[in-house]
């Protein structure tokens, strides 16, 4: 069962109510969002760097608030770097992921780039060129595609199998090699974003261990002047059991304890947040437009879908979500069952949730989907029978 606080209640009824459409649409709830990033940096100790992932929600209003709350920003594109401009005020950006255009990484080193993070031999060999061009020294870290214990990995591992993602160990020697080799590039150290959707803290500071013990002994035997590891994001959002999020203070508690000891407390250590940061201060709204039965199962036909709202459907799990009774009296209604909530879209995968249960659904309520701050409607297929974009709508209110 999914409660909304009362200000979240009031702000969905009251934008349907002025809408002259049936409504879809997204609410960021500011003040929540500033409460959590204060804690989170309150929380991080003097050698932990976080930086706020950009792709898991570009829009510019959230980026404000990140921006100044963490300590810089992380980009996977040259659209993202051209986007963040704006916000940065003199803080660092970095820059990663495969696929970097020579253009981009031209861009990033004229802006200032803090630090590239390299996918492979290949594009070190371009870093180098393009900071001969530059007549600087540009800072790097390899990006490193170790082996975890089966005990480490989660729903999306991306380190130790077969990714587009960093360089394997078998030719780490070679990178380490062409990085000491050109007086065009410093390498820091390593960067290892191991895998995606954690949500047991105690088991994520035992791969952070891990994989701190791993880097440094990767370093002593490359002779690499070990400064600085990233060891990405990760934490993940229950998005099936609402409840049982993510333990931050065992999180904190545990890095602190992690980053003073002695073979790291001389490390800068960094992480690139994502989804943890920016999901819960976002919802996306649903109004019921039909309701049908079809092979024994309920559907609630909704304004929207998966074109803006993709979530669920990239996650693959049926999304929680409150029902606010808001319908005209005499409207078509179901009691004590379950519903499917399907979207607007000529296709059967424009599915939010699937065989919820719900006491009270009628045409003309408003669904309003938690948890919809981060990868949502940025990954949409957003033209897709061309449909107009939601609505958008931020809440600023004293906590």
């Amino acid at each position: 069962m999914i409660k909304l606080t009362e200000t979240i209640r009031q702000a969905a009824l009251g934008l349907q109510k002025a809408s002259a459409e049936p409504l879809a649409a997204y609410i960021y709830d500011l003040p929540a969002l500033r409460s959590h990033l204060e804690t989170i940096h309150r929380d991080m100790p003097n050698n932990v760097e976080l930086f706020f992932a950009v792709k898991a929600n570009p829009d510019t209003r959230i980026l404000e608030q990140v921006a100044h709350f963490t300590a810089g920003l992380e980009i996977a594109s040259g659209g993202e770097l051209e986007l963040i401009q704006p916000y940065l005020k003199g803080k660092p950006f970095i820059f990663g992921g495969p696929g970097k255009l020579d253009s981009d990484i031209d861009s990033a080193m004229a802006c200032g780039v803090d630090c590239l993070h390299v996918e492979s031999i290949g594009e070190l060999r371009r870093v180098i060129a393009i900071a001969e061009k530059h007549n600087k020294t540009q800072s790097i870290l390899l990006r490193i595609n170790p082996v975890l214990p089966d005990s480490m990995q989660t729903t999306l591992t991306m380190a130790g199998r077969a990714t587009a993602f960093g360089i394997d160990e078998a030719a780490i020697s070679d990178a380490v090699q062409l990085a000491q080799s050109s007086d065009r590039v410093e390498l820091l150290g390593f960067h290892v974003h191991a895998l995606s959707h954690q949500l047991d803290a105690g088991r994520h500071l035992r791969m952070l261990d891990y994989l701190l013990h791993h880097v440094t002994e990767l370093a002593a035997a490359h002779n690499v002047n070990l400064r600085m590891v990233n060891l990405g994001g990760g934490i993940g959002i229950n998005y099936r059991e609402t409840d049982a999020q993510y333990v931050w203070p065992v999180f904190a508690d545990g890095i602190r304890e992690l980053a003073s000891r002695p073979a790291y407390k001389q490390l800068r250590l960094r992480f690139e947040m994502g989804r943890y940061l920016t999901a819960a201060c976002g919802y996306y709204l649903m109004e019921v437009l039909d309701l049908k039965e079809n092979h024994g199962e309920h559907f609630a036909i909704c304004r929207g879908g998966t074109h803006q709202f993709r979530l669920p459907a990239a996650q693959g799990h049926s999304h929680p979500f409150a029902c606010l009774n808001n319908h005209r009296p005499g409207a078509d209604s179901l009691d004590d069952t379950e519903v499917t909530i399907a979207g607007q879209l000529c296709t059967p995968k424009d599915i939010i949730a699937r065989q919820a249960p719900v006491k009270h659904i009628a045409v003309g309520d408003l669904l309003v989907m938690p948890l919809a701050g981060a990868y949502a409607w940025n990954i949409s297929h957003q033209q897709f029978l061309c449909h107009p974009a939601p609505e958008f709508h931020y809440l600023e209110y004293s906590l």
